[in-house]
């Protein structure tokens, strides 16, 4: 492999070896190469970074542009912040302060142009953008079907993921310190209570964090991002915030913190957060926000039953073994990995799931 000691942010636009690694083109040991640069390169990690952005800036559409038009993109971009030299004489110090000013005008020219797209850009373009530059090997998930599907997570969140929509996140999602989701579409979110590993959902340019919750986000190509607060708090801001950091970073939710029946609307156009109350609970539509699980000395095959109706996933008992079990508890506030736990803590019985089916296993009850 080459040595990139000498490389400047042109030599990474022109590199084929680097498009390619970007636009999600390149072979595996290219993919390597590249996810291990800034760890061999560390003096350059933040030029690579900076050539990523540009790249994906100019997709049209997602797409990535024809070889000729991306290198007229190029040069045109390198045109337009080349600094124009003198043909008297000027000391060195002159040079070198044209070249640093050069270097800042194209990195203020790459980070406004990119901040221009992300607010000029559809939700479902943003969305694509934002997956593209995540640093760690993701999944996608795309609900193409008339019902809503079922996401289970691995720190025990689950995502009821709507028609016509999509989420992305870390393949290994509860290994990190933050748990995060990229959302185009519309998702309700049954989120695992962890302070020590916040949970963040990129919707468009908003973001929403909580701790543990559930909440409704809806991110469509339309000029407003709705999120409507079932139970607990939540924290929205924009990613233009300018105490973004300091809100993502905090261990208590700051800034626009919505609580149950309160709502926050975004207009995209105006890049404005309008918190208000829920009129009606006929808003909220989706069937686990619909569903009661307060029991009371009710049989398990009726428990078992609202589970599978509120959450569309199979769950596979013993009715013969189970038949004297019954179930008196109020389970609304947790995710379903939760509700289970209780369940089976209760009942003196395990789960486990497998191939996307819940298997409940129990000496029966007495």
């Amino acid at each position: 492999m080459k040595s990139f000691d000498h490389f400047e942010l042109y030599d990474f636009l022109e590199d084929e070896s680097f498009r390619s690694w970007v636009f999600e083109r390149a072979s595996t040991s290219v993919v390597e190469w590249w996810e291990r640069f800034p760890a061999v390169y560390p003096e350059k990690a933040f030029l690579m970074i900076q050539a990523r952005e540009t790249l994906l800036a100019m997709q049209e559409d997602a797409l990535v542009p024809a070889q000729d038009r991306m290198r007229q993109n190029i040069r045109q971009i390198m045109q337009d912040t080349e600094p124009v030299v003198a043909v008297h004489s000027e000391p060195f110090w002159s040079y070198q302060r044209m070249a640093w000013v050069a270097a800042a005008s194209v990195a203020l020219f790459v980070l406004a142009w990119f901040a221009w797209t992300y607010n000029q850009d559809k939700p479902v373009t943003v969305y694509k953008k934002l997956v593209a530059a995540a640093t760690l090997p993701m999944k996608e998930v795309v609900n193409t079907g008339s019902k809503t599907h079922l996401v289970l997570l691995a720190d025990g969140s689950s995502v009821l993921l709507q028609p016509n929509s999509r989420i992305s996140y870390p393949k290994a999602f509860n290994q990190h310190s933050r748990r995060e989701i990229y959302l185009v579409g519309e998702a309700f979110f049954e989120v695992a209570k962890n302070p020590d590993k916040p949970f963040f959902v990129y919707a468009d340019n908003l973001i929403t964090k909580v701790l543990g919750t559930s909440f409704t986000v809806r991110a469509f190509d339309k000029k407003a991002i709705d999120v409507i607060v079932k139970t607990g708090k939540v924290s929205v801001f924009t990613r233009t915030d300018k105490e973004r950091v300091e809100k993502q970073e905090s261990r208590q939710l700051i800034g626009l913190v919505l609580t149950p029946n309160q709502r926050v609307l975004f207009n995209r156009d105006e890049g404005r957060l309008l918190r208000s109350l829920v009129e009606s609970p006929t808003l909220v539509d989706m069937p686990i926000q619909q569903s009661m699980f307060e029991f009371n000395g009710t049989p398990i095959n009726q428990v078992f039953a609202s589970l599978e109706k509120a959450y569309g996933v199979e769950i596979i008992f013993d009715a013969e073994v189970m038949k004297n079990c019954y179930l008196t508890a109020s389970l609304d506030d947790e995710p379903l990995f939760e509700k289970l736990n209780m369940i089976c803590r209760t009942l003196d019985a395990q789960y486990e799931e497998m191939d996307g089916k819940i298997l409940i296993n129990t000496k029966g009850c007495q």
